[in-house]
């Protein structure tokens, strides 16, 4: 799902109050690229909020979409951004691209992964998430000292979990086959 995080865009200098930024951002899929666009934000009053401008191509067509930022002072300092979403007017962090439009995951009515999995699959993302956490993966480093070694007994756990998991979905699966042995079982 294309995504646009308005907290990643202000770690990599795109979002800044008090500023107008023209950058292009690109999307890809295991090292493919999918879709790339112009991003155009005036922020410069920061009073009244501002707007950013979307233009470019995306999958299924072009797009040139404003979708408006409110800057919320901080109680630390500092302005906190949010988008509004264009659909629900309701602030939001992330944008989802869907249906040829940007929106909250709620006006796109998108659904988070886990949602559509049974017990088993999510036992098994459980597992692969610790293991990449593990060894490092993308921007997050390698677990290091107490860190690593509590990450290797919950990983363990959530294996066991999940060949449990597996083998009672199994043994239930055998019990309405009639057959009275599990496989890898000897006689």
């Amino acid at each position: 799902m294309l995504a646009l995080d308005i907290r990643a865009l202000r770690r990599l200098g795109v979002i800044a109050p008090g500023e107008c930024i023209i950058d292009t951002l690109h999307w890809s899929i295991g090292g493919l690229s999918t879709a790339s666009a112009r991003l155009r934000a005036d922020l410069s009053d920061v009073e009244r909020g501002g707007v950013m401008t979307i233009v470019g191509q995306m999958p299924d067509g072009a797009i040139n979409q404003p979708v408006a930022v409110e800057m919320v002072p901080s109680p630390f300092g500092g302005h906190r951004c949010y988008f509004i979403c264009p659909f629900s007017t309701r602030r939001c962090e992330v944008l989802y691209y869907a249906r040829g439009r940007f929106g909250s995951r709620e006006a796109q009515r998108l659904s988070y992964a886990v949602q559509g999995m049974d017990e088993v699959s999510r036992a098994r993302r459980k597992t692969a998430k610790l293991r990449s956490r593990l060894c490092g993966s993308g921007s997050h480093p390698r677990a290091r000292g107490r860190n690593r070694i509590d990450m290797v007994s919950r990983l363990r756990q959530a294996e066991h979990d999940a060949q449990a998991l597996y083998l009672d979905r199994l043994r239930a699966f055998t019990d309405r086959s009639g057959s009275r042995r599990m496989p890898g079982e000897t006689p």
